[in-house]
This record gives C-alpha cells, structure tokens and sequence, in this order.
C-alpha cells in the first residue's frame, strides 16, 4: 500500500528509474568507502550489542545490499527488508535466493509510512534505515516515532542522514548561491538529483530522537577528510584519488580514527544515528 501524495510518488518514480541498468559495482570507489566506514561504524557500535541470533528491519533497503551483508555474515540472523520500489524489492529478493538466505529474510513493498501498521505487533533487535530514507520524507520524526514501535525493548534504531551542512557546502562550491539557504533551512540539497524534502544538523538528531522517547547512544559523520566532487563523475578528483589502492586504505585509516571523536561529526558527509529507548518500553 502507498501513499500517494507527491512525496511518496517522485520518491517511488526516482528509484524505479535507478532500477533499470542498476550495478552495484559500478558505485565508485568513494561510495566503497562510505560503505566501508558505515560497516565499521556498524561492527564497533551495533553488532557486538545485539544478541545471537538476532532479528532485524532493513527499511528502504533498496536492493539489499545491506541487508544481504548482514545476513550472511550473521547466517543465525532473521530479517525483513521494505522498499517503496518494486523493483528494487525484486532484486533484492533475487540476491537472497541465489546466496541461499531467503528463508531467513522477508522481501516487502511498503511505504516507509505504512510499515509499523503493516508490521503491527512484530518487534525487532535492530531497526536501521542505511540509505538516506529520512531525508525523503516530509515529517522525519512522525516516521522514527512510528518505527520505535517495532524496536524491541533493548533494541537499537540506526539511521544513515544527509547532513544539512554538507549539501550546503556542496551548492555553494557548484555555485548555487541562491539554494544555499534553503539547504541551511534543510529544504532542499540543489546539487543532488534525489528528491531530498529534508536535511539534518546534529542538534536536530538528537531533538527528534528525544521526542520518541529514544536516547541517542553514538552521533557520527563520515566520509570527513574527503567529500565526493559534484555530481561524482566517474573521472572526478576524490574517485581518482581513491583508486589507488594504498591510498585508499591510508583515507579509510584516518576516517575510521574519525569515527570516536564525537567532534568530528558534524563535518561528516552524512551523519550516522545508533539509538535506543531512553526509559523501559511497555507495550
């Protein structure tokens, strides 16, 4: 079921197009290294505090790629991915059956506003959304309320944001002066083809966590010392930069120290969220 408004529609349209002719391999070496520090932030903050044999919900999964990691280096693990797109909810599905772990995780189509009714009375250890999910909808924290009901009592909410700052940087170094308020105001992000409705700051993190009753365990940013050049065409700097294999493991080093200044966030490229109930829950 979807809503659709506007926002729910250019969402789904947006990632239906990204669909047709979709590799994974051919994301650069600087989404390489996101991945990396993302999986590092993960192994250091989430992991080792979820139990054997845990469950999670993979929320606009996309394609699956985070889900098919996590599910076959934790082969005891159970899940659910949800995407707004059919068609990459067929991927996804797809890359479970031919590694093996489709009956140990579900595939749905929903709409990120629908899933805690859809999923009503289910709970999971681990609730993350790792693609920039809430930056696609209108009211961020009417949707984190929403999925906290589906976090288990000692469960964690994880979430990957476009930080506010960032996108203005990025439009003022494009020459976009005149959007740059508006990605201040977290509106708009002009140099970027998704269809951004919100950006973050820190402060607003930790506010919108709060008012879900969640208190905020780890807030960091990565990449910091290099940011993807506009539009991240392929022969762009950073992407030259990074194919250099022993330079790519010296960033990903400095990046990783990075990670446990809780100063250092801020500057990240996107922001990273580990939370979780901040009193008992009671359902």
């Amino acid at each position: 079921m979807f809503h659709e408004d506007d926002a729910s529609a250019v969402g789904r349209d947006f990632f239906e197009r990204k669909v047709i002719g979709y590799d994974e391999k051919w994301r650069g070496a600087y989404a390489r290294l996101v991945d990396a520090l993302q999986w590092s932030v993960l192994e250091l903050s989430v992991f080792c505090r979820l139990p054997h044999g845990f469950t999670f919900l993979d929320i606009g999964g996309g394609a699956g790629r985070w889900t098919h990691r996590i599910a076959t280096h934790f082969p005891d693990s159970r899940g659910m991915l949800c995407d707004l797109s059919p068609g990459m909810v067929s991927q996804a599905r797809d890359r479970a059956v031919r590694h093996g772990y489709e009956q140990r995780v579900r595939f749905r189509n929903a709409d990120v506003h629908d899933v805690a009714a859809l999923l009503s009375g289910q709970t999971f250890d681990f609730v993350f959304n790792s693609h920039h999910l809430l930056g696609f909808v209108p009211d961020p924290g009417a949707v984190i309320i929403s999925l906290t009901r589906l976090l288990s009592v000692d469960g964690l909410m994880v979430s990957f944001l476009p930080n506010r700052w960032h996108a203005a940087f990025e439009d003022l170094a494009a020459g976009e002066t005149e959007h740059v308020v508006q990605s201040l105001e977290g509106s708009r992000w002009a140099t970027n083809s998704a269809p951004y409705r919100h950006l973050f700051t820190p402060g607003e993190i930790r506010a919108t966590h709060a008012a879900a009753n969640l208190k905020v365990d780890l807030l960091t940013g990565f990449p910091s010392l290099i940011y993807p050049d506009i539009h991240e065409a392929p022969d762009a700097r950073s992407e030259r930069t990074l194919q250099d294999e022993k330079v790519f493991q010296r960033v990903l080093t400095m990046e990783k120290e990075l990670l446990i200044d809780p100063d250092s966030g801020g500057r990240g490229a996107n922001l990273f969220v580990v939370a979780s109930h901040a009193t008992p829950h009671i359902r």
